[in-house]
């Protein structure tokens, strides 16, 4: 079997608007006011390990108390001040920051600066304003901290801030210990620094992707066609994954929907539309059945021509190609495809998949439920024994040609037919060949209308024909024609109609009017002996003939 036409271009650019969208995960005023936490957890250590082993830690908690209850009433004054939402709060905060190492620099420089056993508490603290500040402010404070043990071992502070605490002993480190407590600063500051962002990054992007979703199917919740729903998941998977192209494939046997579209920098991704029909229907590309079979996206590091002709007519030369299936009613109905580019070893993380799955999903009950929507309404509109539009759809469709030939001063025709001695029929033949003989008239009507005409079953064995723009003696002749072709049907043979045409603005200014008057002309065609067409002989009082 020949490979299936590549979609035909129908119409250009469509604006779709974006999807997604990006935000802070919590306040850098909120996870600043989370040190205080951690500074009273620095002072609780410090003074219950100069309570319970003050000779290891060589301070006592007599030595250590003051100064920890000064600290902790600073401390306490930048929070109320943060708490009280005023000017500059954040900026009072960072100024916090430093003073937290020259507390932890005072406690620790009688006892050995690095050599101490309270230096795990920098770690401690680095650590903290790493992931609760910022990587930058972190990696400020190392520098600070580096800057505290130099300058302390420089010159020799070691035994005034003993003498200032009360520490008759004081133990000074050499110039290596100091060196090595330094690039220990550094190494945990530079660590924390890289896992905090990649770990902040991987967050902003999980929770853009799930905004993303959120969007869609707010976006996707009013629309009620294919054409509308397959543009919007297109985009927001281009917007929400950083992919360089894509495009989506929708379609049955006897109708396709392919949209493609492009991402640009700073902008708005064009998009073009377009649709084909395959007669008769083509194979699904391998790519795409291979998905669908897996009920999973598939990766490929490319697109292959003979294998996927509709894909790639689509995304021409697509690199490192996502492959995502749409199913409808547990069948392959079409296909998500993106393309990542860049190299051929370029990998879709797995979580990227599971999100573009929900895509998918969603999508394809929105089109699933769109789909139902319009056959619920088609059928609202239909005789079920028939297929012609019904009773309620006629008076809808009535109302409003109504309406626009009285705006416009153009003709509007009615031509409403009925089977004569139908009862006879039902009562010879049996009601199932009435049924057929109702059907096989729907037919004739409506091969001899234009495609503008609306053909209702009225009621019973009576049709209504409207047909907008029609003067009255054409809508006569049109008349003649169907009784024409219905004594010319063989499965309608033995069967007549009579008809009566009724036209605004000759014979009626209304709905109403223009019902009453074709009716009265369809009852003039019986009493003059069935089997013909009558015009309405009503003139309605200063009627424009002739438009």
């Amino acid at each position: 079997m020949s490979p299936p036409p590549l979609p035909r271009p129908l119409r250009a650019v469509v604006a779709v608007p974006a999807v997604g969208g990006r935000g802070e995960l919590t306040s850098l005023d909120e996870r600043l006011g989370l040190i205080l936490v951690v500074r009273c957890g620095i002072v609780a250590i410090v003074v219950g390990g100069s309570l319970v082993v003050p000779a290891q830690l060589g301070i006592t908690i007599g030595q250590t108390g003051p100064l920890s209850a000064a600290y902790l009433v600073l401390a306490g004054a930048v929070e109320w001040y943060r708490r009280g939402g005023r000017r500059g709060r954040l900026h009072v905060h960072r100024a916090m920051l430093p003073l937290d190492s020259v507390y932890l620099a005072l406690i620790t420089a009688p006892t050995g600066g690095p050599r101490s056993e309270l230096e795990f508490l920098f770690a401690i603290h680095l650590i903290a304003v790493t992931l609760l500040a910022s990587p930058r402010t972190g990696i400020r404070i190392a520098l600070w901290d580096s800057f505290l043990f130099i300058f302390i071992a420089t010159f020799t502070l070691e035994g005034q801030i003993g003498r200032f605490l009360g520490v008759r002993l004081v133990q000074n480190p050499d110039t290596t210990q100091v060196a090595v407590a330094i690039m220990a600063f550094w190494a945990v500051a530079l660590c924390t620094a890289f896992f905090s962002s990649v770990s902040e990054r991987e967050l902003r992007r999980s929770k853009a992707e799930l905004s993303a979703l959120a969007s869609l199917a707010a976006e996707l919740e009013q629309r009620r066609h294919a054409d509308q729903i397959l543009p919007i998941l297109l985009r927001a998977s281009l917007d929400a994954f950083g992919f360089a192209r894509g495009a989506v494939y929708w379609g049955d046997a006897r109708r396709a929907l392919a949209f493609a579209a492009r991402a640009a920098k700073g902008g708005a991704a064009e998009m073009r539309v377009e649709e084909t029909v395959l007669e008769p229907p083509g194979p699904f590309d391998m790519s795409a059945a291979l998905a669908h079979s897996g009920h999973t996206p598939a990766l490929l590091r490319c697109l292959d021509p003979q294998a996927d002709p509709i894909l790639s007519g689509l995304v021409p030369g697509a690199r490192n190609v996502v492959v995502v299936p749409l199913a409808s009613d547990g069948e392959q109905a079409g296909v998500l495809c993106l393309e990542r580019g860049g190299t051929w070893h370029q990998t879709v993380p797995n979580r990227t998949l599971a999100v573009l799955e929900q895509f998918a999903t969603h999508t394809s009950l929105v089109l699933r439920s769109a789909r139902l929507l319009v056959e619920v309404e088609r059928l609202a509109a239909v005789d079920g024994l028939t297929g012609l539009a019904n009773r309620r759809k006629f008076e809808d469709d009535l109302a409003r040609e109504v309406g626009r030939a009285l705006r416009t001063r153009e003709y509007l025709s009615l031509l409403v037919v009925d089977v004569d001695h139908f009862k006879r029929i039902n009562d010879s033949r049996g009601h199932l060949t009435g049924d057929e003989v109702l059907r096989s008239l729907g037919r004739v009507l409506a091969d001899q209308v234009r495609g503008m005409d609306l053909v209702a079953r009225y009621g019973g064995e009576e049709f209504a024909v409207l047909l907008p723009g029609c003067p009255p003696d054409r809508a006569l002749q049109i008349g003649e024609r169907i009784r024409a072709a219905v004594a010319a049907a063989p499965e309608l043979l033995g069967v007549t109609v009579s008809g009566g045409v009724a036209a605004i603005p000759n014979h009626a200014d209304s709905g109403m009017m223009l019902v009453a008057a074709a009716d009265k002309a369809l009852y003039a065609a019986k009493h003059a002996g069935r089997d013909r067409m009558a015009c309405s002989g009503r003139r309605r009082h200063n009627a424009a003939v002739a438009l």
